[in-house]
């Protein structure tokens, strides 16, 4: 395996749960250990609100943690000067979700790419149209979108746009949140393999956080499972698809649809019961209340994190296990 490139430990944000009462808190994320190697491609994947995209963000210090350290490169992002943090910015950028919100509807594709070198003062002012057309050119657009606005362009092209601006910075790192879940299916495949080639082409390193099981099956070296909060299980794809140690993860890869009438009514059991609140999370395994191998143990420890190898899981009781 690579060295490590970035690391998070015990990270743990929370935020005011307004109409909860003056102390109550959301639990976004807790106590999560978590290592991204150089050079791989890093999937967080787990329901709508378990805390991958605050996790994603806390991994580039876009969100100070309530508790916790977020590393980049062996250094502890919040031990940072603010000169030096703005230096080591180059070296992190983020793609985001939606395009419509994270592009300025007041800038031209010009002023959008142009921004993060006049930010960083890479390069002469003059040089701005022939950078920003090159970077076109790596993520597969015509140089004429230079002149157009955000708005008089397809998702798809806004999307490629963002990745482009991500790309002007030459970043090592790229957190890549849901870039293709609002995309049509075909052009989601050209988006992914513009990703691959790039990555292949310039060595970056992905955090691709996403719901999209086929997406992560497709692209992901390692996966992360997150359910409210907490790191269920991680490993590489190929063995968390085929073999999962974790009750949750099992559940989440029977819950994907597949496309045979012929199989109607002969899936896996699907999972049962509620969300807990993020506001008043169960004692111990956060998974318990759902789970339908949890015993009395689960409601009184926090299951560690562990397995043989670079499987690990969160579970007292893993699957697959004697």
């Amino acid at each position: 395996m690579n060295k490590i490139l970035a690391e998070g430990r015990g990270l743990t944000k929370t935020f005011p749960a307004k109409g909860q009462g003056r102390k109550a808190v959301l639990h976004a994320v807790t106590q999560v250990d978590l290592a991204v190697y150089e050079g791989e491609t890093l999937a967080l994947v787990g329901e709508s609100g378990c805390g991958k995209s605050t996790l994603g963000r806390l991994l580039l210090g876009l969100l100070p943690p309530t508790q916790g350290q977020a590393f980049f490169d062996g250094q502890d992002l919040a031990a940072l000067s603010p000169r030096d943090l703005r230096a080591l910015r180059r070296q992190m950028q983020m793609v985001f979700q939606d395009t419509a919100a994270s592009l300025n509807p007041r800038l031209d594709i010009l002023g959008i790419l142009s921004e993060p070198l006049r930010i960083h003062q890479l390069c002469p002012r003059g040089d701005f149209p022939a950078r920003c057309a090159a970077l076109l050119d790596q993520v597969g657009l015509p140089r004429d979108l230079l002149g157009r606005y955000p708005h008089e362009l397809s998702g798809g092209q806004r999307q490629r746009v963002g990745i482009a601006r991500a790309l002007a910075l030459s970043p090592r790192l790229v957190v890549c949140d849901e870039p293709v879940s609002a995309l049509d299916v075909s052009v989601q495949a050209q988006v992914l393999n513009l990703l691959a080639d790039l990555q292949a082409a310039r060595g970056l390193t992905y955090v691709l956080i996403s719901h999209d099981l086929g997406v992560v099956r497709h692209s992901a070296d390692r996966v992360c499972v997150m359910f409210l909060g907490r790191v269920c299980e991680v490993g590489p794809t190929k063995d968390l698809f085929t073999a999962p140690r974790h009750p949750y993860t099992k559940f989440l890869l029977a819950a994907v649809p597949r496309p045979d009438p012929t199989c109607r009514g002969q899936g896996e059991d699907l999972l049962a019961g509620e969300i807990p609140s993020p506001v008043h999370p169960p004692s111990g395994c956060p998974f318990r209340t759902r789970c339908p191998y949890a015993q009395e143990i689960c409601a009184q420890q926090v299951p560690p994190l562990e397995g043989a190898g670079d499987h690990q899981a969160a579970c007292h009781f893993p699957l697959g296990r004697a």
